[in-house]
């Protein structure tokens, strides 16, 4: 498994003042289109944050489900990567700055299903129109490049995603 470690603000593991964990997939489909989810103007992965009792598989497969109704084949019940995200001075929810590691685990899996319907959201996830889709990977990449830089959640999840994702195409031309 791939590490992945992001800390551009070069910030110190005493530093850290709030943890989060979350669980992301590279879905594809059979035309080998991958799902992308777009919450206002930014572009990621589908998945989550890991419940309390969950593992990062069990938080993929609910997420997913939740969010999308799609069932998922996993490739492995193993990440393919680990991405660990240092952000300085992070606005949380409440408006407060924190100093934040974020690990996200990636898997890979596959869908069947062409139809994603979002029928559990949150408030706020409605009224900013959470929505997924399928899109080409080269496509994705070159959408996750036009993300809104003045959103600094916007700019950790862009550039997590192109690592990410440049990755898994690495990953896969191995195996090819």
């Amino acid at each position: 498994m791939k590490e992945i470690i992001l800390n551009k603000a070069k910030l110190k593991e005493d530093e850290i003042t709030e943890v989060l964990e979350k669980s992301r997939i590279v879905l594809r489909n059979d035309d080998d289109e991958i799902v992308f989810t777009r919450f206002g103007r930014v572009y990621f992965l589908p998945g989550g944050k890991i419940e309390e009792g969950e593992n990062p598989v069990d938080t993929i497969k609910r997420e997913v489900m939740e969010e999308t109704n799609i069932n998922i084949l996993l490739d492995d019940i193993e990440p393919f990567c680990v991405v660990k995200n240092y952000l300085r001075d992070y606005e949380s929810k409440d408006g407060t700055l924190v100093n934040r590691l974020v690990t996200t685990y990636y898997f890979t899996g596959f869908t069947s299903d062409d139809n994603i319907e979002y029928f559990n959201n949150t408030r706020v996830e409605r009224e900013d129109n959470l929505r997924g889709f399928f899109i080409d990977i080269d496509e994705g990449i070159e959408l996750i490049g036009d993300y809104n830089k003045e959103d600094p959640r916007a700019t950790y999840l862009a550039l997590e995603t192109m690592k990410v994702l440049e990755e898994y195409k690495n990953i896969n031309l191995e195996n090819e």
